[in-house]
């Protein structure tokens, strides 16, 4: 059985935020989640700490897909939180007993969690270890590309970021905002968006 184990923390918590907040603030993400991405967890996401939480997958691309969804859900409620992924996978044969089955699994997580430790001692928010090396390391190095466009994007950028995530054009988020239309193309380059739609293409191209 494929199993992919994707945890997350924050990367950090400003000094005037509430841990509590943060905590109902991660539960409504990974509910959202979980709900958009149901067929596609063993295990749906669960806060593990106040700033932290995991799940497992079934596939590579639903796993990416889970993480570009987390991202935009944040932007689009407005939370300015970076978090630290690490995508981890590792395969279960259905031969073995349900006992090594399950103890194979929790080695799988205690790696994984030795793994969000180490990334959390860089700068970048994503790490992805695949039974693939070659396809993590691809991966890997588009996910920062992917993280540069994604952490270029300011909270007063989030309310424009949102608009054209959901599938407004630059006419159309100019209209929303009451601006002109030169001032909504111009934001749309600023911001670039065709890039990062373009990177999100690459990354799933690259499974």
């Amino acid at each position: 059985m494929e199993h992919f184990i994707l945890m997350a923390e924050i990367k950090q918590l400003g000094s005037t935020e509430n841990e509590s907040s943060v905590k109902n603030d991660l539960k409504n993400v990974t509910s959202v989640i979980n709900k958009i991405h149901k067929n596609d967890f063993i295990t749906a996401l669960d806060l593990f700490t106040s700033t932290e939480f995991q799940g497992i997958t079934n596939s590579l691309q639903s796993s990416i897909e889970i993480i570009f969804d987390i991202e935009e859900c944040l932007i689009e409620n407005n939370l300015n939180y970076k978090l630290k992924y690490v995508l981890y996978h590792n395969s279960l044969k259905t031969t073995q007993s349900k006992h090594s089955v399950y103890e194979r699994l929790g080695l799988s997580l205690i790696d994984a969690r030795e793994r969000l430790k180490l990334i959390k001692k860089t700068e970048s928010r994503f790490l992805v270890a695949t039974s693939n090396e070659t396809m993590s390391l691809s991966l890997n190095n588009l996910f920062l590309i992917y993280e540069d466009y994604v952490d270029s994007w300011k909270k007063n950028d989030f309310e424009y970021v949102s608009a054209f995530l959901n599938n407004k054009n630059y006419k159309e988020v100019a209209k929303l905002f009451n601006i002109n239309i030169s001032s909504g193309w111009r934001r749309e380059k600023s911001l670039k968006l065709k890039q990062y739609y373009t990177i999100k293409e690459m990354i799933l191209s690259g499974i």
